[in-house]
């Protein structure tokens, strides 16, 4: 762009270089005419002859001085034209790193999706361990009824069913200690979502930024787009952009929302966990009791 304003500039300098020239070569021509004819008609014209040809040379003195300021004039308005250039091309270079800010952000919400679906298999596991932790219950309530009833029959119970009753509750015990080993795993995983939540809202901070400085923009945009018509799809463009932007961030704080109400179901979970130990623990000292009363 630059380039085509001093190619401009130079051919209309050389426009009108030419043209005093060629002006200049016509009053020539006319005064050799005038001068002829002066010598044709007698000596007294040459004095009228010589007051014209200084007539016409002021003229074209004056004709030149009018083009050179004419000149000067179109390369103010050329260097003005130039240093709004200038300023335009710094205001969309800042467009443009917008634009790769916004492209920043779509890869982190890429990456925030893809926790969602790991999240999703970490869900399937959770009710994977709620249906054990359901037939664990249903198993020691069943082998509560069975303990109660035989502590009825104790004196005609046989050492056989005392034995299974036994292996039944090492069973249990093996199963609650699987369970214990799976509880630091469930708050590891806890303490990574609530560190992925603190980054979420982090990036929630820096969209929100981002969002803020665009809105500033809008009016300078606005200016922009009143002296330069030619710019105004790109300016379209930029606004379907930042209406996208919001709309990301409106979907992300649904994501962080779900991802709280799934942190918030895991503790739960663990509180149950916590409780039905507690109960397999009262099973197992029951057996024990019942071990201890059992005849010699």
């Amino acid at each position: 762009m630059p380039t085509e304003l001093k190619q401009r500039r130079k051919t209309q300098a050389q426009k009108q270089s030419d043209e005093p020239s060629e002006g200049s070569n016509g009053k020539e021509e006319t005064q050799k005419v005038k001068t002829e004819a002066g010598d044709e008609t007698g000596a007294n014209k040459t004095s009228s002859g010589l007051d014209i040809r200084s007539v016409m040379c002021l003229l074209s003195l004056a004709a030149c001085g009018a083009l050179s300021w004419l000149v000067l004039q179109q390369n103010e308005k050329f260097s003005q034209i130039e240093e709004k250039y200038r300023s335009l091309h710094g205001k969309t270079s800042s467009l443009f790193d917008m634009e790769e800010e916004i492209v920043r952000v779509s890869k982190k919400v890429s990456s925030v999706r893809t926790d969602v679906r790991r999240m999703d298999g970490l869900h399937s596991e959770v009710e994977s361990l709620l249906t054990q932790v359901g037939e664990l219950e249903d198993e020691a309530a069943r082998v509560e009824h069975s303990m109660v009833k035989r502590i009825g029959d104790v004196l005609a119970s046989s050492i056989d069913r005392v034995s299974n009753l036994r292996s039944a509750s090492e069973r249990n015990s093996q199963a609650i200690e699987q369970l214990r080993r799976r509880i630091p795993e469930l708050a590891s995983a806890d303490e990574q979502i609530s560190e992925r939540l603190v980054e979420l809202e982090s990036g929630r901070a820096r969209v929100i930024r981002t969002v803020t400085f665009a809105s500033d923009l809008k009016p300078k945009v606005a200016n922009i787009r009143r002296d330069f018509g030619a710019f105004e799809p790109q300016l379209s463009d930029l606004t379907l952009r930042i209406g996208r932007l919001a709309k990301d961030l409106m979907e992300r704080e649904r994501e962080i929302a779900e991802l709280r109400q799934t942190l918030s179901n895991l503790t739960a979970v663990e509180g149950d966990l916590s409780v039905t130990s507690k109960q397999v623990n009262e099973i197992a000292d029951i057996t024990d009791i019942g071990e201890i009363h059992k005849p010699t």
